[in-house]
């Protein structure tokens, strides 16, 4: 499913370009999944359903090393301590926190929830780190990657060190919350280390305050490295509100951002090929 986004944050279709037949309609290939809100989606059948976790689960029995303790705990709603898992660049092992760990793996190794290419290097921003996954997702994609992973909440950072010490030189930690505006303010904390936010909610009540970063100065440091950006956006419901604090177009240096929620990318007048993944995951990549 692609688009592209005027000045004006309209969708056109690019089908003729990507390869499809012309004459499609620009709204029947950006409807060709289900857009909704990841709550919403993950609580109406849709994860049994849902065709891309069984071709993932077929996927597992080649990424995972032992897929069948894998299973196992998934059934049991219990994760084994380590994973090891096959990657380009050999195989990797990986410290799991709990069961949401377990299903953040599967997302992220199996489904490819965040596909990125083995061919060309990048600088990645992991922002909403958790405890290292798609950190560690991205730094096996091939030997010279490199990643900022920010990670605010305490309790996840010793498994997000653990998770990233297999790539020495290429990772770096930030334990700040990434904002609008910098500056000092609480974190609500969850008890499984997944839902923590900056906002308030039913999983996230622990208050642990925290120093925030600017959205919009992450970004314009990214413009000092030699390799082109790819932003990742998981910072539970505040996707939006940093998707429309920056101007894409100021960056040609970003190539990709990727973020949970659909609908945020009528904020971002960058003209962009939009790809939905698994039904609630908006893939951006900016057209040069």
């Amino acid at each position: 499913m692609l688009c592209l986004a005027d000045q004006a944050g309209t969708a056109h279709s690019v089908a003729g370009s990507l390869g499809y037949p012309r004459g499609k309609s620009a709204q029947l290939l950006c409807l060709a999944s289900p857009r909704e809100e990841p709550a919403r989606y993950l609580t109406r059948g849709n994860v049994i359903f849902n065709r891309f976790n069984w071709l993932a689960l077929f996927r597992a029995f080649w990424v995972l090393g032992e897929p069948f303790q894998f299973l196992v705990g998934l059934l049991r709603c219990r994760a084994p301590e380590t994973v090891h898992v096959r990657t380009p660049v050999g195989r990797i092992t990986l410290t799991l926190r709990n069961a949401e760990s377990l299903k953040t793996l599967f997302s992220i190794f199996c489904r490819e929830d965040y596909y990125t290419s083995q061919e060309k290097p990048y600088l990645f921003l992991d922002i909403g780190a958790n405890i290292g996954l798609a950190s560690a997702y991205f730094l096996s994609r091939n030997a010279n990657n490199i990643v900022q992973s920010f990670e605010p909440d305490l309790t996840n950072l010793d498994y997000l060190r653990r998770n990233l010490a297999a790539f020495p030189g290429r990772a770096a930690i930030i334990d700040h919350a990434v904002a609008v505006r910098s500056g000092v303010t609480l974190l609500y904390r969850s008890e499984d280390g997944k839902h923590s936010s900056l906002s308030r909610s039913e999983r996230a009540q622990i208050p642990q305050q925290t120093t925030t970063s600017a959205f919009d100065e992450i970004v314009r440091r990214t413009s000092l490295t030699n390799l082109p950006a790819v932003i990742k956006l998981d910072v539970e419901g505040m996707e939006m509100d940093l998707v429309r604090s920056v101007k894409f177009e100021d960056y040609d240096n970003v190539h990709r951002l990727i973020y949970e929620g659909t609908g945020h990318s009528q904020w971002i007048s960058r003209p962009h090929a939009l790809t939905l993944r698994n039904g609630y995951i908006e893939d951006l990549s900016f057209v040069f």
